[in-house]
């Protein structure tokens, strides 16, 4: 596993905490994030001495825009000047935080990979005939249960990399998530056919009740898997079952949870369930903080919209897109 980028300009212990801050409120904080932070650091080091760790004139250098990029990677480099400078903030350090933006967000034409059960069978299939790996005997049952797991209960993948062995009540059923986004703890049930697949996990991975405080997918090196390094492991075997996006990439790890819920919704509405009742449901299933922020999950095909939408009319107007990507 390569190491972790880490900041190495100025202020590296007020980055470092900066970062772990932000995990421990249930942010995965991948790669791309922790370029971010180093560049950040780097910048700043650069920058003339000041008793202040983030000046207005240093925040605004570093977000202003470059020439010919993007207005993403500007956004991104505003976004985590502002989340470092509220960071100091709550700390009690003087430090200038940015406006929120300086024009109003675009609409995203992002669509995620819907990913169905046939796939999600075949990526299955392929999870449970890997080869024991050389790294150590326990990765390809981790990865066997984590797909599962990641399909069966909507879970975000650093939520489930981040369980604990005494999180997973295999006598009840039920997983707690612990401090997971926005700092939410909630019980997450397993359905009985995953309980079994669990219990198994379990007992070829060694783990047991006695030692709660274990990791649940412990990594060869006997710490947490990182993020990154799963999730390009699920890719792997999602390219391996003949899964990819339209450009022949493969899918996100996190489109594993959309597709949870897409499921979930489809049957409520194939079963006939009042979906007025049974959303709000869902959203606190899936950790979110009300039924607006479990739309983004929402994006179903065409066929799967119609009957959802009809069940809707008049009651959340305007919470679901009418698109077809």
């Amino acid at each position: 596993m390569p190491a972790e980028i880490t900041p190495d300009g100025a202020f590296p212990e007020l980055f470092s905490e900066y970062v772990e801050y932000k995990r421990g409120l249930g942010y995965v904080y991948p790669d791309s994030r922790l370029y971010l932070v180093r560049r950040l650091s780097r910048f700043l080091a650069t920058r003339p001495a000041d008793e202040r760790v983030l000046t207005r004139q240093s925040a605004e250098a570093f977000a202003s825009p470059c020439e010919a990029e993007s207005p993403g990677s500007a956004a991104g480099r505003r976004g985590i000047a502002r989340q470092f400078a509220l960071f100091l903030r709550w700390k009690g350090i003087d430090a200038w935080v940015l406006p929120e933006r300086e024009q109003p967000r675009q609409p995203s034409s992002f669509a995620p990979r819907i990913i169905t059960a046939e796939e999600m069978a075949r990526v299955i299939a392929c999870a449970d005939a890997r080869p024991a790996s050389r790294c150590g005997p326990q990765t390809q049952p981790v990865y066997a249960m984590l797909v599962r797991l990641l399909w069966c209960c909507g879970l975000r993948i650093g939520e489930a990399l981040s369980l604990l062995v005494g999180d997973v009540d295999l006598v009840e059923a039920v997983i707690t998530v612990r401090k997971a986004k926005h700092n939410r703890t909630r019980l997450v049930p397993m359905s009985p056919s995953l309980t079994v697949h669990a219990r198994r996990y379990s007992a070829a991975a060694g783990l047991v009740p006695e030692d709660p405080a274990a990791w649940f997918f412990p990594s060869p090196r006997g710490g947490a898997y990182h993020p990154g390094s799963a999730t390009a492991h699920i890719q792997t075997l999602m390219l391996e079952a003949g899964v990819t996006t339209a450009s022949g990439h493969a899918p996100r790890a996190h489109d594993l949870r959309h597709s949870y819920a897409v499921a979930a919704l489809a049957k409520m509405q194939a079963d006939g369930v009042d979906i007025y009742a049974t959303l709000p449901l869902l959203a606190t299933y899936m950790g979110h903080a009300d039924i607006v922020s479990a739309e983004y999950y929402l994006r179903l095909d065409p066929s799967a919209w119609t009957g959802i939408e009809q069940a809707m009319a008049g009651t959340y107007a305007g919470i679901f897109p009418h698109e077809t990507a």
